[in-house]
């Protein structure tokens, strides 16, 4: 019985999620030049315009580069940070990986952004724009990375680099044919997840977005304040088939388990 009521729990939870992009998917392909529901017909007219707006576009280009750049970084970090404290078999460890493993939930990002945006304006004044937004992505999705990596390295079979290493293969040998390669679904699953944060941010990216700069989240809030066509519809449906690919391609490379052991618990 009670595995039956949480069967069905999960059920309505999945359909709660599922129904609100159920119904932006079936906005967007709405004819009309308003946002109803039902829509009135079927068309492809909105995703057209919406790839080809030139602001739209040009704010998909700049979240691309921002997301693809704080990800390379913070997966960089993460990785580094995460190697360290596998070293550290001592209390500070354990410490150290429980700071920076909550850090990203203990900050709200309002309150980060509302921090950085008076640090770059007063304290460092080098102005807004994306190598500003890059780096407060980089604070978010750092702590991100650093636990997912943590929990592949957990997982490694540490008999394999000791192996490799009676077998004659050097430090640098070990760590690039045996340690990286058992390493590399954790390391996908954590750039996969942070490319997600950072592209998908809005509250750091609303406070330091430099003016006629702005990434596509911010872009697409700004234009419903003119607009009620479907078009923001349109380019929503497509970033949701995104997360789509995104997924897939995370559960085809085995990473899901990292993500679920490591940045979801």
């Amino acid at each position: 019985m009670t595995v039956r009521r949480t069967s069905l729990y999960n059920w309505i939870v999945a359909v709660v999620m599922v129904l609100p992009l159920v119904v932006i998917i079936a906005v967007s392909v709405n004819p009309s030049q308003y946002s109803l529901f039902p829509p009135e017909g079927f068309s492809l007219t909105w995703y057209a315009a919406a790839f080809t707006n030139l602001a739209f576009v040009n704010a998909l280009l700049l979240s691309l580069q921002i997301a693809l750049i704080s990800t390379l970084v913070s997966l960089a970090l993460g990785t580094s940070a995460a190697f360290a404290v596998r070293r550290l078999r001592s209390s500070g460890g354990r410490v150290l990986t429980a700071a920076l493993a909550t850090t990203a939930r203990i900050v709200p990002e309002v309150l980060l952004g509302l921090g950085l945006f008076i640090y770059f304006g007063n304290v460092i004044p080098v102005g807004l724009g994306a190598p500003a937004i890059v780096f407060g992505h980089v604070l978010i999705c750092l702590p991100i990375a650093f636990q997912v990596v943590v929990s592949a390295l957990a997982q490694q079979d540490r008999s394999l680099q000791e192996a490799a290493a009676t077998l004659g293969a050097g430090p640098l040998a070990t760590f690039l044919r045996v340690t990286v390669p058992t390493l590399a679904p954790g390391l996908i699953g954590a750039g996969l997840l942070c490319f997600v944060f950072s592209f998908d941010n809005v509250n750091i990216s609303l406070f330091l977005a430099a003016p006629g700069e702005s990434p596509l989240p911010i872009q697409m809030y700004s234009y419903l304040d003119f607009r009620s066509d479907p078009m923001v519809a349109a380019m929503s449906s497509a970033l949701v088939a995104l997360g789509v690919v995104i997924f897939f391609v995370a559960n085809r490379v085995g990473a899901l388990r990292f993500l679920e052991n490591g940045a979801l618990r």
